[in-house]
């Protein structure tokens, strides 16, 4: 069952000058977690706002539960929202704040202390319920807003940054609270977010949108491995994926692509779909390649790449190595024990078989006939 579902909406500003939505289309299943996933100014607010009743919808529907909504107030819709300012009433306690929806609706006082103790120690709020929102940090107000917004029943939760004024250590443990929460209630979300893992630890689907636009729909797995062209693909992942720039060569019946004078044979699930891409030798692709499907390369290893050292970071749980070949500077992701010094030469091994091949003057991925 669909419990939100938006077909073409659009969202206009400045008297229909500003297109901040574009035909924005995407579904969300009874128990799902979406989450939307963009830059700043991508259109992912102005949407959760949209289905929220908090901004009026340009054009398009969105429908709650199989009933369109387009014209029913915020209040009117079964709908809750933790936003990312908080918005909390200032003269009530984290207590009575989180407490207030139940209220509200007539719960009685031991059901209301129950349900608020319980969400309260799943987001560790139990030792400030007593304060006023002013008394805490931005950490405690932003998960009591969390807190306000689960503890009541809704057809579809919202949740706007709902992590943004945490702490690192914060963040890691309350996406596994609300993962938790999402799933053993069976909840279905939408969580916007501008943060990369947030969306791929936290979600089922993963929105991407950039300048309004739907970019790509898929599981994290789906949008990290298989990009459906260079914004996502350069967008989602870090280290964030390499991009070389090459040209396709036709030796017999294969297909190679090379750059500066390095030469990479193109994996045999390309043939047909290069074949049609390719006007003649030198052809221009991009390459995208992730760096932990690069590795420095034994003696006698195919599809190795010369170049030398341009920077190596140690960051404890990895080490990534920037290698410079000609112009190009490549990222690999390696395990923990390695040194380099700068300017040392090395040779680098590419796994063919996840390399993705983009049209440079569309960006969108060349697929290859399986994957």
């Amino acid at each position: 069952m669909q419990k939100l579902e938006l077909k073409n909406v659009y969202k206009y500003y400045d008297r229909g000058n500003v297109e901040a939505v574009k035909d924005l289309n995407f579904s969300i299943k009874e128990g799902e977690l979406l989450a939307i996933l963009g830059p700043s100014g991508c259109g992912k607010s102005s949407t959760l706002r949209m289905v929220a009743g908090l901004e009026v919808i340009s054009k398009g529907e969105i429908y709650l539960d199989g009933e369109i909504i387009n014209w029913l107030s915020a209040k009117e819709r079964n709908i809750a929202l933790a936003f990312e300012a908080y918005a909390l009433y200032p003269h009530l306690s984290l207590f009575e704040n989180i407490a207030f929806p139940l209220r509200i609706r007539g719960i009685n006082r031991e059901k209301v202390a129950k349900e608020v103790n319980h969400i309260a120690d799943m987001l560790d709020l139990t030792v400030a319920l007593k304060k006023l929102p002013s008394e805490v940090s931005g950490g405690h107000q932003q998960r009591t807003s969390l807190a306000r917004a689960l503890i009541r029943p809704a057809s579809v939760y919202l949740l706007d940054e709902p992590l943004s004024h945490l702490d690192t250590q914060q963040r890691t443990e309350f996406r596994v609270q609300i993962k938790r929460i999402q799933k053993t209630q069976n909840l279905s979300m939408l969580f916007v977010t501008h943060d990369q893992l947030e969306a791929l630890a936290l979600a089922d689907k993963v929105v991407i949108m950039n300048f309004g636009v739907l970019q790509q729909i898929g599981t994290p797995e789906e949008v990290y491995e298989f990009p459906e062209n260079l914004f996502v693909a350069d967008f989602v992942g870090e280290p964030p994926m390499n991009f070389i720039k090459a040209g396709i060569f036709k030796e017999e019946e294969a297909y190679f692509a090379k750059f500066y004078n390095q030469k990479l044979k193109i994996p045999e699930n390309y043939k047909n779909s290069i074949k049609k891409f390719y006007k003649k030798d030198g052809t221009e692709i991009t390459i995208g390649i992730r760096p932990n499907y690069i590795h420095i390369s034994e003696p006698g290893e195919n599809n190795f790449v010369n170049g030398e050292v341009y920077v190596f970071e140690d960051i404890g749980e990895s080490g990534i190595l920037t290698v410079q070949v000609g112009e190009t500077l490549i990222k690999v992701e390696l395990n923990p024990g390695h040194s380099f010094q700068i300017g040392e030469k090395v040779n680098i091994s590419l796994n063919l078989e996840k390399m993705l091949i983009f049209d440079p003057s569309t960006e969108k991925r060349i697929k290859p006939e399986v994957e």
